[in-house]
């Protein structure tokens, strides 16, 4: 099946053959035309071809004989960047129609279908899939791609609050321990979840005889369940969660089978793929951890031993708690891998769709939404990232734009597994008063770390009241610049063509000390504390490597169990191969799997 524009054969993309390595361009003034060939549309654009190129990019090749390359090659809708579009009033044909093809005179190339705070269109229902044909069709129209979002805003998972209502166990047999600590235990220890007695650093898990021993003078540690809030965000429930089995199956039974019945013929095609926003397994209560039913049972059949009487461990250094925290934290990564991002993955193999959109990452070295950035991005045929704001910063781990480490980690989890695009969602939040200066700089910032995909936050149908505070700056006739936005859209469109036309080949791997991190995070550390310090340490190194031009690959300790070889004198992760593999300052944990690899390296 081939997509409008000719971009996506059974969910991938098809690219044209253009043998670059390295390019580069300064900011022009670009003819209005439409869609023309790349060739024709920018005057400075130098490129080295690859039999040519040399490591260090410098330019070989006479620029007529590079620029030839490009003759007849057209932008596809897939170079094109798309905006969220956002539904927040209420939705008619008309405006759709109106909106989209002001995007298309813009220069997108297509839309990601948004609901948000202030939609009055009802989600999911059957007025809800027609409008969302109708996008559908005239996205056909006007060969514009028609991306599927999937949740009623953010996060992920719960479907406007559809999921909570089809399966209550989704949300309400807790989703976290908490504790009292006790020294006699009371009448009511019938209520607690686990009881633990302390005996000096030792643990007893005395649950099983607790009624019988109440009035019992010690140190007891009585754990209870806690839920997640309820919200009017979630439609009046909490959150799901999305470790519990068979949430993930009910969530695509409720929204991505809706979509594909009246929009299953184009899927891989003029609706080629999936967003998914934030999914996480994060705690709202930092003195608890996270818990799902049957997370004991996961990890005795993971570790070999009870996780029980080693729940202290998990807020107090005591016992061996640097192995129950990396326990710990390796097998709420599997069950969110396995129980949600897979299953996402394989619906979209079996559907000709591609699963992209992003996570928490700007979030490391806190842990607590998602153990393992590029753990989940493996599983996504477009990996994607979320680039927020308009400061630059370079230094904080929890940065977006400036922060080298969010982005080198998604453009190397999509050369190992061989990916071509990788999605950036940018500009939300960075305020009304952001001009096209600040949307270059930022665009070219991240463009030349790997991110060749463009999706600007947002395309809004209102700024009415309350919306037009939420996040800023909106890509509609709204700002003052947006009549000239088009010519900045075929820059990023052009680079975007450009750096999916080949690939980039590192030599250098530095691994992620993320499963050290394991070993020191706790939900409730105090600032400043042990996981957040070597963040920031690792942080600066790997910075100072990209300000020294050094090019690199991350490295994730789950991808290389599931990717990784030795060939030769090779350290191969899945489809790229190093002569040269950094174990940083930080790295105080080494898996079993990744230390066999080192050594067989070495």
């Amino acid at each position: 099946m081939t997509a409008a524009g000719g971009e996506f054969v059974n969910g991938r993309e098809n690219k044209p053959t253009i043998n670059l390595t390295c390019y580069a361009t300064d900011e022009t003034n670009i003819p209005k035309c439409d869609m023309a060939p790349f060739g024709a549309v920018d005057r400075r654009l130098r490129c080295a071809g690859r039999a040519q190129s040399s490591g260090c990019g410098r330019f070989r090749e006479p620029e007529r004989a590079v620029r030839g390359t490009f003759q007849g090659v057209r932008l596809r809708s897939s170079d094109l960047s798309a905006p969220l579009f956002v539904w927040n009033k209420v939705v008619t044909p008309e405006r759709i129609d109106e909106a989209m093809a002001d995007l298309k005179d813009k220069g997108f190339g297509g839309v990601f279908v948004h609901p948000r705070p202030g939609m009055v269109t009802q989600y999911l229902d059957d007025n809800w899939f027609s409008l969302f044909r109708h996008t559908m069709e005239k996205g056909r129209e006007l060969d514009m791609n028609v991306w599927i979002y999937d949740e009623n805003s953010y996060p992920s998972g719960f479907a406007g609050g559809h999921v909570n209502e089809a399966m209550p166990e989704s949300y309400d047999e807790g989703v976290a321990l908490k504790y009292l600590r006790a020294g006699v235990l009371p009448d009511t220890v019938d209520r607690f979840f686990c009881c633990l007695r302390r005996e000096g650093d030792a643990f007893t898990d005395i649950t099983a005889e607790a009624v019988s021993r109440r009035g019992e003078k010690g140190d007891y540690y009585l754990f209870y369940k806690a839920y997640n809030p309820t919200s009017p965000w979630y439609s009046g429930f909490s959150y799901v969660d999305l470790m519990h089995e068979g949430v993930a199956d009910k969530f695509i039974e409720l929204t991505l089978d809706g979509y594909k019945k009246v929009v299953g013929e184009e899927f891989g095609g003029t609706v080629p793929g999936w967003f998914t926003d934030e999914p996480q397994i994060v705690v709202t209560d930092r003195e608890s951890i996270r818990w799902t039913p049957d997370l004991f049972d996961a990890f005795r059949a993971r570790w070999g031993y009870d996780l029980e009487p080693n729940l202290v461990s998990l807020w107090e250094e005591v016992g061996p708690w640097r192995q129950v925290r990396h326990n710990y934290r390796d097998v709420l990564m599997n069950l969110f891998l396995d129980r949600y991002i897979k299953v996402c993955h394989d619906y979209c193999e079996r559907n000709n769709l591609v699963f992209t959109g992003h996570f928490w990452e700007h979030g490391w070295p806190d842990m607590g939404h998602n153990p393992d950035n590029m753990a989940m991005y493996a599983w996504q045929q477009m990996p994607g990232i979320d680039l927020l704001y308009n400061k630059f910063d370079v230094e904080s781990p929890n940065a977006h734009f400036g922060n080298v480490r969010s982005v080198k980690e998604v453009n190397s989890a999509a050369n190992q597994m061989g990916r071509v695009r990788k999605l950036s969602e940018s500009y939300g939040g960075g305020g009304w008063d952001m001009t096209l200066r600040d949307f270059k700089r930022q665009g070219d910032w991240e463009y030349a770390l790997g991110v060749n995909f463009m999706n600007q936050h947002i395309a809004p149908l209102s700024i009415a009241g309350a919306r037009k505070y939420d996040y800023p700056p909106a890509f509609t006739p709204h700002s003052p610049w947006w009549e000239y936005y088009r010519e900045l859209n075929l820059h990023f469109a052009r680079l975007s063509l450009a750096l999916s036309s080949g690939g980039q080949y590192n030599d250098v791997l530095v691994l992620e000390p993320t499963t050290s991190i394991w070993m020191y995070y706790t939900y409730n550390a105090p600032r400043p504390n042990r996981w957040r310090t070597m963040g920031e340490e690792f942080q600066a190194f790997i910075t100072a490597l990209e300000r020294h031009q050094v090019e690199f690959d991350l490295g994730s300790e789950n991808i290389l169990l599931n990717h990784g070889s030795v060939k030769g004198d090779r350290f191969v992760v899945g489809k790229r191969a190093y002569g040269t593999v950094v174990l940083p300052a930080q790295m105080e944990n080494v898996d079993a799997a990744t230390f066999d690899l080192l050594v067989r390296f070495a």
